[in-house]
């Protein structure tokens, strides 16, 4: 562990094939006081800041964010700048802190974490004081500088801009403690470390870089399996991140799960005494379908009806309840495989994509995710065009979700034309008429009613536009 070029878990986010430029630039600050006087180190590290502050200050409010997250009833714990600066000061951080990073944190922890974790703020049981995780900081300097990292790299992409010096050098920090800490026995391995590598791997699937997420999670698992596994870890944050990283990953490449659920049982595990063989909405399908993708169905079923529930009544589901859904659901869905174009394959890919949006809720990341785009776009352009009538419902709530959660603002002309094709056969006019189709299917109203809004109004454009030519 202690011998330097083993290189056993160190991986740099990528940064787009980072030119000579980027490279001397994050060399310089990984071996910043090895080489060097402490004088002139110390006069170095008195300028750094100035250039950084006028780089942060380049990216200030990005567009389209709003610091109510996604949705205006998901409600965070707000903590002001001078309260983030107070308590950090507590923890050791007085010389290092700039007035920007204050402004970076508060970005991280009020604008980029609630909207990928829409569903547990709004619709969890839990307290939220705890997202301004300073003791954490305090054990670890690298998990403050991916932080700062993430929350800069994401104002620069949401402003069209490669990353800049700012988000570079708090990646190159990240780096050199993380370094420093794997090659001492003591730390190579903790809670503490393997939090800063989750890290790395949460920035890296915010930012839409699936490469640089694999090579993260290759390290964080080779640290686990040496720690004993998931189940010997006290952390339960690290384990459920853990979990639903990896589903992330593995929807993205089709490789398996590097943290599979032992001894998968089949049962459902959310629907306990749900009969599979009242599930009507796919009685439609003829050869009936596997028992254990039904029992999956069945599952997220009772979930997206406990969502909407709570999102009607205020009641929030607990977190045992929703912890469920986060570990046995994914590992489930990725065991299975069916033929590639089968309706079986496809209702399995439709519901990676619906748990996609309750796990994963980064946008942009859908179509980055190479293995599910290819896989859903091959079943669903062998179903019939137009469908038959008994299967057209089911098509309907394939496609929306798809697009939704998969495609996005990608063009797809296909999608759209089947899209179109399949609602006029059911002859829907009106998103009230569409939603209720939609909904007799697997839907969370709040991830996908104000989306699949603007997604039908934008198809039926294109249904006018196609009938006036």
């Amino acid at each position: 562990m202690t011998d330097p070029a083993s290189g056993l878990f160190i991986v740099s986010t990528s940064l787009d094939k980072p030119d000579k430029e980027t490279r001397k630039f994050i060399r310089s600050h990984v071996m910043r006081g090895k080489n060097t006087r402490k004088s002139k180190r110390t006069k170095e590290l008195a300028k750094q800041p100035n250039d950084l502050v006028q780089d942060a200050s380049e990216n200030t409010t990005p567009q389209g964010l709003s610091e109510r997250g996604q949705h205006g009833r998901t409600q965070w714990i707000l903590m002001p700048p001078q309260k983030i600066a107070s308590e950090l000061r507590l923890f050791g951080y007085v010389e290092e802190m700039r007035p920007y990073m204050i402004d970076l944190i508060k970005r991280a922890f009020t604008i980029i974490k609630p909207s990928t974790y829409t569903i547990e703020v709004a619709l969890v049981e839990g307290q939220r004081s705890d997202m301004l995780c300073f003791d954490n900081f305090s054990q670890h300097p690298a998990l403050l500088h991916s932080i700062l990292f993430t929350a800069q790299a994401f104002c620069d992409l949401s402003l069209g801009h490669v990353y800049g010096k700012t988000a570079r050098f708090h990646l190159a920090k990240t780096l050199y403690h993380l370094q420093q800490c794997i090659q001492n026995d003591r730390e190579a391995t903790t809670e503490s470390t393997m939090t800063v590598v989750m890290s790395l791997a949460s920035a890296a699937a915010i930012l839409g870089d699936i490469e640089s997420l694999g090579k993260h999670m290759d390290g964080l698992h080779r640290m686990i399996e040496m720690r004993g596994g998931l189940s010997a870890l006290d952390s339960g944050v690290i384990k459920h991140k853990a979990h639903r990283i990896d589903f992330g990953l593995a929807m993205s490449t089709g490789c398996d799960l590097r943290f599979p659920q032992e001894n998968i049982s089949w049962n459902p595990q959310i629907a306990q005494g749900v009969s599979v063989t009242k599930l009507s909405e796919l009685s439609m399908i003829d050869p009936r379908l596997d028992p254990r993708l039904l029992h999956i169905w069945a599952d997220i079923l009772v979930f997206s009806k406990a969502a909407n529930e709570a999102t009607k009544t205020g009641v929030k589901m607990s977190e045992a309840f929703f912890s469920r859904l986060n570990t046995s659901v994914p590992s489930r869905l990725i065991a299975l495989r069916f033929c590639p174009t089968s309706v079986s394959e496809l209702l399995r890919l439709c519901m990676l994509a619906f748990m996609k949006s309750l796990l994963l809720q980064i946008d942009g990341l859908g179509p980055r995710m190479t293995h599910l785009v290819d896989s859903l776009k091959t079943a669903l352009q062998a179903q019939q065009m137009p469908p038959a009538p008994e299967q057209a419902r089911l098509l309907l709530w394939a496609l929306f979700i798809s697009k939704l959660s998969v495609f996005e603002d990608t063009d797809q002309d296909w999608l759209n034309e089947a899209m179109v094709q399949t609602a006029l056969s059911l002859d829907l006019r009106t998103w009230p008429q569409t939603r209720v189709v939609l909904k007799s299917f697997l839907w969370v109203d709040l991830v996908y009613n104000q989306s699949g809004k603007r997604l039908f109004d934008q198809w039926l454009k294109s249904a006018g536009n196609e009938e006036g030519q």
